[in-house]
Parts: C-alpha cells; structure tokens; sequence
C-alpha cells in the first residue's frame, strides 16, 4: 500500500499493525524484517499512553531475538514488560511475556530477578488465573527452578484448554524435552520432540524447528524432513492442490480452477504441509521434483 494509515493520521493503528505483523515474522523466523516492524511501531506512539502497542511490539522484538539465539537481546526487550517493581506495565499484554522472561533470564544470570517478577505475577492473579496464565507461570517456574520442574511441567502440559495456543504448548514441550534429556531420560524426550516439531512445522515457525531438530539430534535421533512418498499419504484433491501452489498459484487461484473457496484451499495446505515436511509454499516444487512427480 502507498498510502500507510500513519500517513492517514492514524498513527496508533499503524504502529497496533506493525506490531503484530512484526510478531508474525518473528515466528516466521524473517527477524530483520521482524526488527523494522517493531521498532517502526514503538516511533509512531508514546509508548506511555499506547502502552498495549508498545508492549506487543516489544514482545515481538523480543521474539526476534529468541529466534536469533540472542537472548541477551531478548531479556533486554522482555524485560521493560515490567516495571522496575515488577508489575505489569499493561495490566493483560505484559503477562504474555512472562515465560520468555523466564526463559531469558536463566541464559543470562538473570534468574533472581526474572523469579521475583514470576510469583509477583503469581500473587497478583492467585485468586483467579486464567488457563493460559497458569500455563505461562508453570512454564516460567519449570524454567528457573530445574530441580523441581517436572511438576511445571507436568502442570503445564496437562492443562484442559492448553491446545489453544498450539504455539506455546510447543515451546513447552521442547523444554520439557530438553529438561529429560539433560537427565538421561531420552526416550521420553523422543516423544516430546516428535510432537513439538509437528507443531512448529504446521505453523512455520522456522527457528523453532532447526533448534528442535538440533535437540532430537543431541538425544541421538535424526530428524529428517518428510520424504517425497509423503505425497502418496495425501488425499487425490490434496495432491491436485499441492500441485497447483507449487506452480505459484494463490489459493483463490486454485479454489477457482478446483471450484472449491479459497478457505477450503487453505485448509487443505494447512493439513497437507506436516505430512510433507514443508512450511511453505516455496519448498513445495522442490519435493514433487524429487518425488519425480510433474
């Protein structure tokens, strides 16, 4: 678009769009991109009065230094989610970053602080915390406390409503594993990795999956994409599909040549892509070249 909506006057809006687009190629694992979204949204607003803007672009940027392995880089954006006492410097979006608090702090020293930050938080939502919050503050202990983890985990992984957020249930889990296999407890690392890099793998979030790949390597097992007679595992509609986005058409493109919506299309890439080990479209004509397949 030429026309941005700060250039409208908006800047508010614009900086709420650069933030969350700037969390999705984090995700994404396109962290320089990530990097120029974020930090473009915390220049369009005073981050005093648009706090909830200011806190998601900076869990973004934080996120992008997870995914670069900088986790310097990501205490000193996760951080700043809380004020100097420890309380949420957005009364719901700060608590998003709780667990990546966490997880920072142990790989920099700093434990101690991120700890008091956790049963603050902890304290603060005793009397009714949300599923997701109980997710997060079993993750965060499970990470700084590794002698008693387990139970965090556990805790964690068993909660009802936790599928939710695929993403973090994921994270969870290569944690988890990463804890077992440290304790010799390979084989029930196995199972935690597999299922994580499913996930990452559906949801393309690409330096989640080199670094749970890495860990099933150091637990002894090779991970290997999916091999071309994946493609055989699909349905004939799915293969046809798999086809078509292969040759560069949009799923409005192939919903009109299939007669079928662009939804539908969506959805049968979505489920496709994890049979296939793919995330995304790009690596589709690589696989049905190798599969020998037109």
């Amino acid at each position: 678009m030429n026309t941005s909506s700060a250039g409208a006057g908006l800047p508010h809006l614009d900086a709420a769009a650069r933030s969350l687009e700037a969390a999705a190629l984090a995700l994404a694992g396109r962290t320089d991109e990530a990097r120029t979204a974020g930090s473009a949204a915390l220049t369009l607003v005073d981050p005093h009065r648009s706090r909830a803007v200011a806190v998601r672009a900076r869990w973004a940027l934080g996120m992008a230094a997870v995914a670069d392995g900088d986790h310097v880089g990501a205490y000193e954006q996760f951080r700043p989610l809380f004020t100097a006492d420890g309380d949420p410097v957005h009364y719901a979006c700060s608590y998003a970053g709780l667990a990546e608090l966490a997880a920072a702090a142990v790989r920099t020293g700093n434990g101690a602080e991120a700890a008091a930050i956790v049963e603050r938080t902890a304290d603060r939502l005793a009397e009714d915390p949300s599923p997701r919050m109980r997710i997060l503050i079993h993750r965060a202990r499970a990470l700084l406390e590794p002698s008693g983890a387990e139970p965090h985990f556990t805790a964690a992984l068993a909660e009802p409503e936790g599928r939710q957020w695929p993403f973090e249930r994921a994270q969870i889990l290569l944690d988890h594993a990463e804890w077992l296999r440290r304790r010799h407890r390979v084989t029930e690392a196995h199972h935690q990795l597999n299922t994580a890099l499913e996930t990452f793998r559906r949801l393309g979030a690409r330096s989640w999956i080199d670094r749970t790949q890495a860990e099933l390597r150091a637990a002894g097992v090779e991970s290997a994409p999916a091999t071309p007679d994946a493609l055989t595992s699909l349905s004939p509609q799915q293969q046809h599909i798999i086809r078509l986005a292969a040759q560069g058409l949009s799923n409005r493109e192939i919903g009109e040549r299939l007669f079928l919506s662009p939804r539908t299309v969506g959805s049968h890439l979505y489920r496709s892509f994890p049979k296939l080990g793919v995330t995304a479209r790009s690596q589709l004509r690589d696989l049905l070249e190798a599969s020998g397949q037109p």
